[in-house]
């Protein structure tokens, strides 16, 4: 017999205890990291979606590209058939442009009709023929190229290089329409700092000849100096930087006609110091039509004029507001009738659509209610159902606060458009998306929540549902991460306002944590939103598995809750938004879970002015704060925003006083870290600097990190830097101990 002190059952249940042991290791979450947070968050824990998808004109056909191994496949399906195809792999496409490099990522393609579509690599543009499986260069332009555009069928371009307007014609002929451009005298880029929605410089014609562009002479704006320290010796950068109260650019908009070689102007008269917006070509390229907003923002011309003479044609309308007006929208023609458009508007206190005649009759309102139209998606194919998207409901009566359906959530409407009212083609709550086919047949809509990363679902576009097109599987799954939680506070102003709450994933209602409040606080934009994450950026559940509560609430001033909202920091930025902020910090402050003797605040550029303001305002509320790139006198900020919301240095002396920082630095009692990049050109950096000139006067103690070479915000690599940079910060001073 054997001597061995284990009998055989000892062993077995050693075994099993072994192998239990070993199940519970692997059963474990993963852990997710600062790095993969910040450098990943979309890319490896994205969720999965059919990529680049896209409509193909006038066709029941869609497109996107498929990752199989390495390789990447061009797709398409035609829903009609219920088929799909491959077009062509990365390997089949090195091969048809007899490229020496091989093609790793499929480009992106823009569709030109059903055979054909176009795509660049380096500076040249192709065109793609898919029946002949034949790709011809249209274009080649040159290196330093900028601002380039094709009209719709590809037959001609128009770029900028060395501040001047080229006109490119697919047979190589090239014409230089302008000549007088040099730094302070710039066309075809985006004007007015890109306020009121606009992102180009450039407007084709519905011709698809006729070309409209933007004329800015800066020349009267003072320079402002920008260090730029990658050469030796550093050298200067002069930019153009109206600030509030100064001398602004003036804009003007061309024409350029080549088939008569001729360039007007629009006569849009005096003052010079106006803002053109929401230009847009009529159906017959003859008109072209520009909203005419004053300076002071709050009075709004809607004009057309003759693209031929430049001559005004007809003030359409006007619009006027005791605050301010802001025009974001081009007007949008109906496809059938060139005589009808809608126009977008918040004169009823909220963002709704609104036809017009040509003749600038008001026919009648679109859509009405306490919500936000946010686009214009289209028509059906019978023109009986204009869809659109926007927000849920806002709802002020207390008895009504339990509504869902708030501006949290995003739908897509089908507006019945001869006896009006509206349907949310999917009810769920979260955020929709949607894609209407050319045709107007059909609709692709993402949907994102909370709970759901992403579902691709068709619909025929009377909302008709007809399958999942994809359902994406939670990146997150293994990790070790909570699930956000969306709620509403009271602001004690009648207001609800929405907020956010991410807790530790082995969060213990009987431990106190450390509180990080994120905030950002400004006009146009929205933290708080149904869809995957809760819109939050990865890394705040990276720190709150570090033992926080990280929370962010959506102030009075910030965006898609109506004017009244809004418009309620006007003259005052950075008070009543202060006090919702710290209604938001009271109500957590009472959270059995929360320890308030360690609250941290952080935001960056308008966050970063709020960030400071807080802590100047209420010192001792919070132990550590870091502002990145913050506004901190609003005098020295840019005339489009601040003149808006502020008034004039000259006629809100008040206003800008109070909110002003530079001169309350003496308040500041907590730790604070201030960051800054070297060659901001939204913020510029003097804003921080002279924080800290007055903290040394005051003899306080902050701390202060620059990025060098960086502008308005950290990106790239170096942004893993950054944020390992405020959050060790953050947590050196409240973490545990």
């Amino acid at each position: 017999m054997s001597n061995s002190s284990f009998s055989g059952s000892s062993i077995l249940i050693l075994l099993f205890l072994l192998l239990g042991q070993l199940n519970d290791v692997f059963s474990q979450q993963k852990e997710l990291t600062l790095e993969d947070a910040i450098l990943k968050q979309y890319s490896k824990f994205y969720p999965e979606r059919l990529w680049k998808l896209q409509w193909i004109p006038e066709t029941e056909t869609y497109s996107f590209i498929e990752r199989r191994g390495n390789s990447q496949t061009l797709v398409v399906h035609d829903v009609a058939k219920d088929v799909s195809r491959d077009l062509f792999t990365t390997e089949e496409l090195s091969t048809l442009l007899k490229s020496e490099t091989p093609i790793r990522v499929f480009p992106i393609i823009s569709w030109l009709n059903a055979n054909s579509f176009r795509f660049s690599i380096g500076s040249k543009y192709y065109r793609v023929n898919i029946a002949e499986s034949k790709a011809e260069i249209k274009f080649t332009l040159p290196e330093k190229a900028s601002e380039i555009t094709f009209n719709d069928d590809f037959s001609a371009c128009a770029f900028v290089l060395d501040h001047n307007l080229y006109y490119l014609m697919e047979n190589g002929t090239q014409i230089q329409v302008t000549s007088d451009g040099k730094p302070g005298i710039l066309y075809g880029q985006a004007v007015h700092r890109s306020e009121f929605g606009i992102t180009k410089g450039l407007f084709w014609a519905p011709d698809d000849q006729k070309l409209a562009f933007y004329r800015m002479d800066e020349t009267m704006v003072e320079d402002y100096p920008l260090v730029d320290i990658s050469s030796q010796p550093a050298s200067l950068r002069n930019i153009k930087y109206p600030m509030a109260g100064r001398a602004s650019h003036h804009v003007t908009l061309g024409i350029f006609d080549p088939q008569k070689s001729t360039t007007i102007y629009m006569k849009t008269g005096e003052p010079k110091e106006q803002y053109l917006t929401s230009v847009t070509w009529s159906p017959k390229s003859d008109e072209v039509y520009i909203g005419l907003l004053n300076r002071d923002q709050n009075q709004l011309k809607l004009n057309s004029y003759s693209a031929s003479t430049g001559i005004l044609s007809t003030t359409l309308f006007e619009e006027a507001d005791n605050e301010y007006v802001e025009p974001e929208h081009q007007l949008w023609f109906i496809p059938s009738d060139d005589n009808k458009f809608i126009w977008m508007s918040e004169r009823e206190g909220f963002n709704h659509l609104y036809i017009y005649d040509t003749e600038g009759n008001l026919l009648r309102p679109l859509t009405t209610g306490n919500w936000e139209v946010e686009k214009i998606l289209g028509f059906d194919d019978t023109e009986n159902y204009l869809l659109i998207r926007g927000t849920g409901e806002t709802t002020q009566e207390f008895d009504k606060r339990d509504n869902t359906k708030n501006a949290t959530q995003r739908f897509t409407y089908l507006l019945d458009y001869e006896l009006g009212g509206t349907t949310i083609l999917d009810e769920r709550l979260g955020t929709h998306s949607a894609l209407l086919s050319s045709n107007g047949k059909y609709i692709i809509e993402n949907f994102t929540s909370i709970d759901t990363p992403l579902e691709t679902i068709l619909w025929s576009s009377i909302g008709k549902r007809i399958k999942t097109l994809h359902e994406a599987k939670n990146p997150l799954d293994e990790y070790a991460v909570s699930k956000p939680k969306i709620l509403s506070i009271e602001n004690g102003n009648s207001d609800l306002l929405y907020s956010r709450i991410i807790k530790p994933s082995s969060f213990d209602p009987s431990k106190k944590y450390p509180l990080l409040i994120y905030l950002y606080g400004g006009p146009h934009a929205q933290l708080v939103t149904n869809r995957f994450l809760a819109g939050a950026p990865l890394w705040m559940y990276w720190m709150a598995e570090q033992g926080y509560i990280i929370a962010t609430i959506d102030n009075r001033g910030s965006a898609n809750r109506g004017i009244e909202f809004e418009q309620s920091t006007f003259r005052q930025l950075g008070a009543v938004e202060m006090d919702d902020q710290k209604k938001f910090v009271e109500y957590l402050s009472d959270l059995p879970y929360v320890d308030n003797e360690r609250m941290g605040i952080h935001g960056w550029s308008f966050g970063g002015f709020m960030t400071i303001n807080m802590m100047l305002t209420f010192p001792g509320l919070f132990k550590v704060g870091a502002a990145g790139g913050p506004v901190c006198d609003w005098s020295m900020y840019e005339v489009m925003y601040t003149e808006r919301y502020m008034d004039t240095p000259q006629t809100n002396e008040q206003g800008y006083k109070n909110a002003n920082l530079v001169d309350r630095a003496k308040y500041l009692e907590d730790d604070l870290l201030v960051i800054h990049g070297t060659m901001d050109n939204v913020v510029v950096w003097q804003h921080s600097q002279s924080f800290v000139e007055s903290c040394v006067d005051n003899e306080v103690q902050l701390d202060y990190f620059i990025y060098p070479g960086h502008e308005h915000n950290v990106r790239g690599k170096d942004r893993l830097h950054l944020m390992k940079k405020i959050l060790y910060y953050i947590d050196d001073r409240i973490g545990e101990p």
